[in-house]
Formats: C-alpha cells, structure tokens, sequence
C-alpha cells in the first residue's frame, strides 16, 4: 500500500509541524460493484477502511486523515471505455445530470486541505454529482 507507505513517511513532519492533513485518493467503484475492476475496487475500498484507521491513529498529533472517492470524472482513463450508451446510463441515475470534471475532485480535496475542515477526519467523501455511476 503506498497510500499508507507515505502517509507513515510523512506523518513524522506533520506530527513535528503540530498538524497536519493527509488526503487520499479513494473511489466510487469502492461501494459500487463494477464488472471487471474486482481489483480496483477492492483496493479502494481497503483505502477507505485505511483512511478511518490511520485517522485513529494520527489524530492524537492534530493530523487530519480522509478520502475523496470521485464518481465519473471526464479523464482520459474514462474516455477509453466511455461510450455514448454508458455515459447516457450513468447519467440516468445522476441527479445533476453532467460528468464530473477534474476541478470537482480538486474543490474536495481543498475542503479537507483547509482549516474549515478542521474537525474532519476518517471520513470519505464521495464527489458523484449524487448519483451512483457504475460502468454496466
């Protein structure tokens, strides 16, 4: 797990600084069940499980531990399966009705990086536009 790897390299420096905040990078796919990403998703899912923990465990030294778990983001890695069939399905069970773009995730990963979410941790937060994107 290089999620936890660094987190333990890094913790030393933010324990050291009083505070600190480590984000990872989690999944819808982690609560969903896709076909044919097994692997994925039960890798995001053991980074949600991870994020919770480590939050018990870094929190005694002020250090903040969460996870944004994007939903379906216009990237490349999506372009190469999107198809107008399954893009018209995820959309169906959408509430705001779009894709996400990179600067939705970006705005989450924000929140948790500034004092505003000072008394946050262990928490995942999903960035889906409300819905549950799946890719069948």
């Amino acid at each position: 797990f290089s999620n936890w790897r660094l987190a333990q390299l890094c913790a030393p420096h933010m324990e050291q600084a009083g505070y600190g905040s480590i984000i990872n990078m989690s999944s819808m796919s982690s609560i969903n069940k896709s076909p044919a990403i097994s692997a994925y998703a039960s890798s995001k899912a053991a980074i949600n499980h991870m994020t919770a923990n480590l939050a018990f465990d870094y929190g005694p030294a002020n250090i903040r531990v969460n996870a944004v778990g994007p939903g379906a983001v216009r990237t490349d890695a999506l372009a190469s399966v999107l198809t107008p069939e399954i893009e018209s399905t995820m959309l169906a069970h959408t509430p705001l009705q779009r894709l996400g773009e990179p600067e939705d995730i970006a705005g989450a990963v924000l929140y948790f990086a500034a004092p505003v979410s000072k008394w946050v941790s262990g928490q995942v937060l999903f960035v889906n536009g409300g819905g549950v994107q799946t890719l069948d």
